[in-house]
Formats: C-alpha cells, structure tokens, sequence
C-alpha cells in the first residue's frame, strides 16, 4: 500500500472524526441549551432602554385605584410608548385597553408544538415617596457610600456586591423606579436579541405591562382566561438568583368606628369618641407582630391609615400570614376585640370589612412545577445557585396564579425598592436578561415532553 494511499485514508479519517465530533458537539448544545446568550445581550442598549422608562413619572394612587384603572394618567403616556416600541420590535396582536394594559405576542418560530409563555411587569411606581421627575445619575462605582445629596445616601453595605459594576440612581430626590422599569427594561431587551437571532427556536412568548401593582388593583381588571398562556412569569423581584414562590394570604381590613359627637361642656356621660375607641382598639394589638418586629414566614398587623373625628373614624389595615388558617385567625382576632369594644361602649357602632387581597401560590404551584422547576435551570444557565423566596409581600403573579396561570416572580435586579435610594446596576439587569432567555429555552427544549401536560391543562 502507498504511502499516498495511506495518507489519503488517514486524512478522510481525522476529517470523519472531525465531523462526527462536531456534530456530537452541536447536538449536546442543542441537548444543553445556548451557553452564549449572555453574549447576545446589549447591555448599553438596555441601560439606555431602562434610563429612557424611568423618566416617565408613573406613581401610582391606592384610594384612585378604588375608583379607576389605571389610577393616573401619566400611566397612560408609558403604555402607549411600549405598545409602539413592541411594534418596532416586530410584536404582533399589539392591544392597550381601556385600562392601560399592553399585550404583545411574539409567535413561535419553531414548527414543533410549543408552549406559550407569558411575560410581566408593571407599568407604575411606588407612591411612598415622590415619583418623579426622575433624573438618572450613572455611578461607575468603586466602593464607598454613594452621596445622591445631603438627605439621600446609599450605603456601603447596600453596595458591598457592586464594586466594579455600574450603578443606576435617581439624584436622591425621588425613588429610581427600578420597581419595575428594569423587569420591562429586560423583557424587551430579550425580545430584541429573540428578533435578531431568529437561529434561536422560541416558544410564543406573550407580553404583558400593567398598571396598578403598586396599589394592587390594576391585575384585577386582566382577563386571564382570554389571555391564553400556558405558564408565565413576572419580571418584578430582586436577586437575579431568586425565584419568588411563595408570597403572604394577604386580607386589608377597613375599619369604621361610629361614635356619638356632643359639646365637650355637655359631654358627661353622652360622647362616644370615636378616636379614643379606635386607639383602644390599636392598643389591643400584639405589639411583637408588626412589620417591624417580624421577619421570614412571621404574620403581621400593620395600621396602615387613620383618619377620623370625634364622630367617626376609618382605619385602614394590612394583615399578613403565610398560612392561610392563620390570617383567618387574626381577622377573627380583629373582630372579636371590636366586638368587645362596641359592646362596651352602648351607641357605637363598629363594622369591619376584611377585603381579601392576594393569597399565597406556594400550594398552587404545586399544579405544575415544571414552571419553577425550568426557571431553577434557567438560572442554573446564567451561572447563579437559584433560590426559592418567600417573599413578604406579593405581586400580579400571586392573582394570576390564583386564577389559573401559574406565575412565579423572578428577579428584576433593583434594591431599596419604594425609596430615594433606590439603586439597580446594569450588570444585574443584564443577569436577569439571560435568565429570561434561557428559561425560554429551556421550554423549548422540554416542549417534547412537557407539551402532553400543556394541552391537558389546556382542556381543563
């Protein structure tokens, strides 16, 4: 045999082995998932993104939100911006209601039956301090407290994971709105890189920006069951590791305190103040179970607002529990002392309202955990160790859940939510970005096996 000859066969060789390696290698990515997805994120783009929401002043209103939704009109003005950049994006079914609420679709481009994944995040701010307007301050950040002004300044402590990374604030004047500018922010941002790398397969993703979460009226009004998403998630938590699934049975009890007012000079025996009723009634409270007394799992009472005469007054409350049982138990609580208090006091008259709010979706995710468990891998994906939160509050998917679209909260990046030194990095929100994509991918990836389970939930 020549040596030509043998040369010949021992390159077709190596060029097989090659080959064949290659596309072991191709198929173990396709099996593992793109590792690259951070690569395809723009980060000055979506920081630019970001800083361009934040200037749009969106406070919200709770005793507006009683009345209407969206609860403000300068809502409105960031609803038909986002609805015009999801067209620009290349969206189809475009629609903002008559609340404000802006959908978009992105379909599928894969020819495999794929689930269809939802995505939110709200529109409006915190009203506990000023909303706006918001001026942006970019901070290349070294260490150190951050100084916005003489009033406002971010800690050292707060910012001990920061070093080296770039830091968004207001100018210490208002809140940032972080909460949820960066979770819209990251879910167009992922959008965009879907649209510019159509080799990426997509399941049909679903887009959603409501109104009114900060006063926790605006997903009320959405219409879950014409929205048509087999699993969703909202983009509206901290920690990019963090997948919130678990969230406080929230009731917000009014009170009404009726008294009996009378000329303070001919008040003996007559007057029932009704505020000294209502101080009895809050000294009656259990002073180690406030929000300021407790923490993880821990329930609480919290007055949230007072407002009253001799002859009447209203108090507004929060009562929080994870246990179900347990947060009827204090409303029970909260009854039976008014009862007492009303009986005590011959012509008054008390009335209490509980006004369930959310409820914890722990035991509802439990219906379909693939939901959580494909969002743990999609941040096992970006480099983080997920963690499953108990979150002392709750969010729109906490209502959604509860009415049959599971939505856990994964991580928008913000920190010091609802203040002036409210900060997010861009480094974070880029984090949070790639866990989107890749638990997108991760449906595609499951859609083989998951898709029997999909079209059962879809029947029921």
């Amino acid at each position: 045999m020549g040596k030509k000859y043998i040369k010949k066969i021992t390159a077709t060789v190596i060029l097989t082995i090659f080959l064949t390696t290659m596309q072991v290698i191709g198929a173990e990515s396709n099996k593992t998932g793109n590792k690259n997805m951070k690569n395809l994120i723009n980060q000055n783009r979506l920081v630019e993104t970001f800083i361009r929401y934040v200037k749009y002043d969106t406070g919200s209103n709770a005793q507006q939100a009683e009345e209407q939704i969206p609860s403000t009109e300068k809502q409105k003005k960031l609803a038909v911006k986002l609805a015009q950049e999801l067209k620009e994006i290349g969206l189809e079914n475009i629609n903002i209601d008559k609340h404000s609420i802006v959908t978009g679709e992105l379909v599928t481009n894969s020819k495999e039956e794929m689930p269809i994944i939802g995505l939110f995040a709200h529109i409006d701010t915190s009203s506990d301090v000023p909303t706006g307007p918001v001026k942006p301050q970019i901070h290349e950040y070294k260490g150190d407290n951050i100084i916005l002004n003489d009033e406002t300044v971010i800690s050292a402590e707060d910012l001990k994971n920061e070093i080296g990374n770039t830091i968004i604030t207001s100018d210490g004047t208002t809140l940032l709105g972080a909460d949820d500018k960066s979770g819209i922010a990251e879910i167009m941002e992922a959008l965009k890189v879907l649209v510019e790398n159509p080799d990426i397969k997509r399941p049909t993703v679903k887009v959603v920006f409501t109104p009114d979460e900060e006063t926790g009226m605006g997903i009320r009004v959405f219409d879950t069951e014409k929205f048509k998403a087999d699993a969703a998630y909202t983009i509206d938590g901290g920690s990019p590791s963090e997948i919130d699934t678990e969230t406080f049975n929230a009731f917000n009890p009014e009170i009404t305190i009726k008294g009996k007012a009378v000329h303070c000079g001919y008040a003996y025996k007559k007057m029932i103040n009704s505020i000294e009723l209502a101080n009895e009634f809050i000294s009656k409270l259990p002073k180690n179970e406030t929000p300021s007394t407790t923490k993880g799992t821990e329930g609480y009472y919290y007055i949230d607002e007072i407002e009253g005469t001799a002859e009447k007054t209203r108090i507004k409350m929060l009562v929080r529990d994870f246990e179900l049982d347990n947060a009827k138990k204090r409303i029970e609580f909260l009854k039976e002392t008014l009862r007492e208090i009303e009986n005590k006091n011959k012509g008054s008259e008390i009335k209490l309202e509980p006004k369930q709010g959310y409820m914890n979706i722990k035991e509802k995710l439990k219906e379909f955990p693939e939901v959580v468990q494909y969002a743990e891998e999609g941040i096992r994906r970006s480099g983080l160790k997920p963690k499953k939160n108990s979150v002392r509050g709750g969010t729109d998917g906490s209502t959604l859940t509860l009415k049959g679209l599971l939505t856990p909260n994964l991580g928008a990046g913000g920190n010091n939510f609802h203040s002036k030194e409210e900060f997010v990095s861009a480094q974070t929100m880029v984090k949070c970005c790639e866990n989107i994509l890749n638990i997108l991918d991760i449906w595609v990836e499951k859609s083989p096996e998951v898709m029997v389970k999909v079209k059962q939930r879809r029947r029921n």
